[in-house]
């Protein structure tokens, strides 16, 4: 064996590596030791909620870490509010390799081939917990946990599509209306009701007998205000910072389905990645989604009181009612989902 393949340099190479890998292996977040050198790269991120949104600081946040944890090589532009097209057109480029790496919802993630397993989140009421500050640490637990993990180890290697993180928390999806008050489930049957174009997302309302209008949420705000829908569903916050109050009377608190973003990336462009630079992907994604989980909860609960302030008037429902009119919903979603998934998920909140 030649010498210099003993080189300290050689050596301290193969230590860092070896540690990355054991952790990886382990399970470990791990980062490389400070010092390390990074290529220069400009990495491009997409996503469709507004700029004011904790969704938005939290690609902001993203952006931040990566920049400090690799000493300024790795540069992150964030592109919000649909700059770059739909969640479907995000999702096409990031496949394609014209941008690296987008947030979108689980509900549209479940659309593709390899990941329908992530669609089990958005059922109507799978989520147990009463409130968002209790449900974001259960949703953590089940989505960066081994029952969704092994659910969707083939999808990277089938969609071209790997995602570093799957709870950047969303919320508790609620229903808004212009003229109608909702009081109980039976009151949604027949109302026109806007909903992101993804199949799962249709699932609550069709499922409450409403006439569901796929529509993407740049058009949301003029159709409320022409009404060509009467009303709409999404977490507080997007409520509030896409002004939909403004258009909108009555916000009644359904908490119909838990939404889940996903922060992806393309898989060929990951695994061009040094082991090193992995890393620092890998737990930045995890650290930006905690940080903007915890804001989301935040927000969701101030907004909420910000529009009372604003005159909405906003009731509350007997979700045990809306429960069992949609508890049998995801039954025909089952083959996509993958047999027994709905009930893992279920038993695991015991």
């Amino acid at each position: 064996m030649r010498l210099e393949s003993w080189s300290p340099v050689r050596v301290a190479k193969r230590v860092m590596l070896s540690a990355v890998l054991v952790c990886a292996v382990l399970g470990f977040a791990t980062l490389p030791a400070a010092g390390g050198t990074f290529p220069k790269m400009d990495v491009k991120l997409a996503h469709v909620i507004p700029v004011e949104t904790s969704l938005n600081k939290g690609a902001a946040k993203f952006s931040e870490l990566m920049k400090e944890r690799t000493g300024g090589a790795v540069t992150v532009q964030v592109f919000p509010n649909g700059q770059l097209g739909s969640e479907k057109d995000i999702v096409e480029q990031v496949r394609n390799g014209l941008i690296h790496m987008a947030v979108i919802g689980g509900t549209f993630l479940a659309n593709i081939d390899g990941w329908g397993a992530i669609g089990v989140f958005a059922m109507p009421y799978v989520m147990k917990t009463a409130t968002e500050e209790e449900q974001l640490p259960v949703l953590n637990r089940l989505a960066r946990g081994p029952i969704l993990k092994e659910a969707v180890a083939k999808a990277p290697g089938i969609s071209s599509l790997r995602a570093l993180d799957m709870n950047w928390f969303y919320g508790m999806r609620h229903l808004t209306t212009g003229k109608k008050q909702v009081a109980k489930a039976d009151d949604i049957k027949g109302m026109k009701i806007r909903t992101p174009d993804a199949p799962l997302a249709r699932l609550p309302m069709a499922a409450l007998g409403a006439a569901v209008t796929p529509l993407s949420m740049q058009e949301v705000y003029s159709a409320l205000q022409m009404g060509v829908v009467d009303g709409q569903e999404n977490p507080i916050n997007t409520i509030f910072t896409a002004k939909l109050y403004e258009v909108q009377k009555y916000i009644t608190l359904t908490g119909h389905q838990t939404q889940n973003l996903c922060m992806i990336i393309n898989e060929k462009f990951y695994q061009s990645l040094s082991p090193e630079l992995k890393a620092v992907f890998d737990k930045t994604a995890i650290d930006a989604g905690d940080y903007q989980s915890d804001l989301q909860v935040k927000v969701n609960k101030d907004n909420l009181e910000e529009m009372k302030k604003k005159g909405v008037v906003v009731n509350t429902v007997n979700r045990a009612e809306f429960a069992e009119k949609t508890k049998d919903a995801w039954k025909d979603f089952e083959p996509k989902l993958g047999k027994g998934l709905y009930e893992k998920i279920v038993d695991a909140q015991k």
